[in-house]
């Protein structure tokens, strides 16, 4: 049984879906409809002073102050009314203010999903939709992976991932992703955690403050020595994403983002703008 969501809360998903794939922002329920095509290009900025080895955060000199901007190219395609695909190709500029290691830019991983809805009922004022959103990461190229401006982790991704999501008649929504990525070589697999809320103002601006969480099984401390793709990885990240509805066709898409804790990662701030046509 499929039923029919008001268009606005249509417009959230693009909010969502555009960093998707690049980002680590969470998927929701929202589904594009048979034969419809979202296309888009974003602009994404992340940069720490600080950051964890295990669990202490530290700051070093000899690492200074590390940023990553992504140039992102994406587009998804409603194969069916219930089913989405979609991929994203990033291209990364890695660098440090410490002058100890090289600045890197290369394309990192091509994203490839599908998303398909199994189930939609209306409960209370509104609805609820169980999705299923399998994916792969796959290396574009032989890029810096292990290195304070590493590029990427360099290997391939399996992703299985199950969505959780509630659409209000009044136009806001909840949703809550999570599943189970298995990574080759040296990485350890993980479990990511998104949980997103969000509401449609004036018909025009969608706001959604978001929580993205990972935690990996296993694995090593930063360390001399120690390759950076075989560390034990968790972080918690809190933001806010916002979309702009300019025109039927055209709109601006952005979200803001902090980290609040973490292991072996960096105290990442970030934000990113994109530009989005749909068709």
């Amino acid at each position: 049984m499929t039923i029919s969501t008001p268009r606005r809360l249509s417009l959230a998903a693009l909010t969502l879906l555009l960093p998707t794939l690049a980002s680590a922002q969470g998927e929701t329920g929202f589904l594009r409809g048979a034969g419809h095509l979202d296309t888009a290009i974003s602009y994404t900025k992340d940069a720490y002073n600080e950051f964890w080895v295990g669990t202490d955060k530290v700051h070093d000199p000899g690492v200074g102050r590390v940023t990553r901007s992504t140039y992102n190219l994406y587009a998804a395609y409603g194969l069916t009314d219930d089913v989405d695909l979609a991929l994203s190709a990033p291209w990364v500029v890695a660098s440090s203010t410490s002058g100890n290691f090289e600045r890197e830019s290369d394309f990192q991983d091509l994203g490839l999903q599908a998303k398909c809805r199994l189930l939609e009922e209306r409960v209370g004022p509104g609805a609820v939709s169980f999705l299923v959103a399998p994916g792969i990461k796959i290396p574009l190229g032989h890029y810096e992976s292990d290195d304070v401006t590493a590029i990427g982790d360099g290997q391939t991704d399996y992703r299985g991932r199950v969505i959780a999501h509630y659409g209000f008649d009044c136009g806001a929504f909840l949703s809550l992703e999570s599943g189970y990525d298995r990574r080759a070589g040296l990485p350890k697999d993980e479990t990511p955690w998104n949980v997103t809320v969000g509401t449609t103002f004036f018909d025009r601006v969608t706001v959604t403050p978001f929580y993205s969480g990972v935690r990996s099984y296993g694995g090593t401390n930063i360390g001399p020595g120690v390759p950076f793709p075989s560390n034990h990885e968790a972080f918690d990240r809190w933001g806010v994403g916002a979309y702009a509805r300019l025109t039927d066709r055209f709109g601006l898409t952005g979200f803001w983002r902090t980290t609040t804790e973490g292991r072996n990662t960096g105290d990442v701030d970030g934000f990113s703008l994109g530009f989005v046509v749909r068709y």
